[in-house]
């Protein structure tokens, strides 16, 4: 019964600091509003708005109080390249349809927190992109509104 007990504690001392590791993205950078006035809301929304409570939504207009599409979102992988600017693995999934529709986001946030740029494969392959591509057709960039 004792090995037993010291047992489970070794093996919480090694799991919890790894859960709590885990926990620790800092999503400050990503939270809030980002719009793009030039884009046309039938192929990309101009406004996007990403919670802190793992909620997000899209907008029809920069000024739009009321959003056209809704989704919740985890953050798979976070990290900070050398230049300083945040990079997320999103995993979006809609939350206005029957169907579940999925976005594998590779996101990156530039170093002075003003510039939001987004790129992912086709919705159906359920993979990251490797890198942005400004030339994709998925390719999104907002700003800071």
């Amino acid at each position: 019964m004792k090995k037993a007990m010291i047992l489970s504690c070794l093996l919480l001392a090694f799991c919890l600091p790894a859960v709590v590791e885990a926990e620790e993205v800092d999503l400050a950078p990503l939270l809030g509003t980002w719009t793009n006035p030039e884009y046309n809301p039938v192929r990309r929304t101009p406004k996007i708005v990403f919670q802190a409570d793992g909620t997000g939504a899209s907008y029809q207009t920069t000024h739009a109080e009321v959003p056209s599409r809704t989704w919740t979102y985890t953050v798979e992988e976070a990290w900070q390249d050398a230049e300083g600017a945040r990079w997320y693995k999103i995993v979006a999934v809609k939350t206005q349809t029957l169907e579940e529709r999925f976005w594998y986001l590779l996101v990156r946030i530039a170093p002075d927190g003003s510039t939001y740029e987004e790129d992912f494969l086709r919705v159906n392959l359920r993979e990251f992109a490797d890198a942005l591509n400004p030339g994709s057709y998925f390719y999104k960039i907002y700003y800071r509104g």
